[in-house]
């Protein structure tokens, strides 16, 4: 499930320079460093609502690959594909206040709205039995890698709610080894706080690295203490393997569709994604 504020955002400018490729029967786009593989480990990217359509997606899997030496498989499993970007312009517009006597504003607003709702509802239920080729897609990822490698998972909004279902998952079906070694989540969307987060590091205990910014409207101030507080008896108090980063001044979906214009925004981005890039450069070496 997402959310509203998850089909909002800034389109970034960039060239990826990965390629997509058929990847166990997925359609997957593939991130590979600069300088050459350096680790046989490698990271599966979870993307937002927009998919392979959004290239910020794309774009940050390039620099986790180039930062971490890992590849970085960003696999195509939303069924029907990702949200169309025009829905950044038309969900952001219903956030712009109206007046209440501007009748065209007001007819305006209410067109968007129908738009807005013919996207949502729509997506929300084509993505209900996305996890099962998400599941399948990590398990052949896993199988398929040398004896000493490991891997993480990224999971952004819509793609957090399922990378940290995936974490509860084994390797193989009624096995006992954890499917994932290390779990970036930044901001996800469809999770019960703090429930679904505690039960989830429950099952293996995959240490989880966790960005949500403090005027987030899917994650409120109390539920984000509340993930914290759950994930500490989880991992114990003073366990190094899980961490909860507070940005401040940022909304939903920021570590992947900051405004490059709004400093605060921007910076809290960057720092984002060097959060996860030290996370996996701590659990996948």
């Amino acid at each position: 499930m997402s959310c509203p504020d998850c089909f909002k955002g800034t389109i970034h400018e960039g060239t990826p320079k990965g390629k997509e490729e058929t990847i166990h029967h997925v359609l997957t786009y593939v991130a590979t460093p600069e300088k050459g593989i350096a680790s046989s480990s490698k990271i599966i990217f979870i993307t937002d609502v927009f998919g392979f359509n959004l290239v910020n997606n794309k774009l940050l899997a390039d620099k986790y690959a180039a930062d971490t030496g890992c590849l970085v498989l960003m696999p195509s499993v939303i069924p029907g594909g990702g949200a169309p970007l025009s829905a950044i312009e038309l969900f952001d517009s219903l956030s712009t206040p109206v007046g209440l006597l501007d009748l065209t504003g007001q007819t305006k607003r209410a067109g968007a709205a129908f738009r807005a709702a013919a996207i949502f509802a729509p997506f929300a239920v084509r993505t209900r039995n996305a996890f099962p080729k998400l599941l399948r897609f990590s398990r052949d990822v896993k199988a398929s890698l040398p004896t000493d490698a490991k891997l993480g998972i990224a999971g952004f909004c819509w793609g957090g709610m399922h990378s940290t279902k995936l974490t509860a998952e084994p390797a193989e079906e009624g096995g006992n080894v954890p499917l994932f070694d290390a779990h970036f989540v930044a901001h996800p969307a469809g999770l019960k706080a703090p429930e679904d987060f505690s039960a989830a590091a429950n099952k293996f205990r995959v240490p989880i690295s966790f960005a949500v910014g403090d005027l987030d409207m899917v994650l409120s101030k109390d539920k984000i203490e509340s993930i914290e507080s759950s994930l500490k008896e989880v991992y114990g108090r003073n366990s190094d393997d899980f961490e909860v980063k507070t940005y401040n001044g940022c909304k939903h979906g920021f570590a992947v569709r900051a405004d490059p214009k709004r400093t605060i925004e921007d910076g809290a981005a960057m720092h984002a994604a060097a959060q996860a890039i030290n996370w996996f450069g701590k659990y996948l070496a």
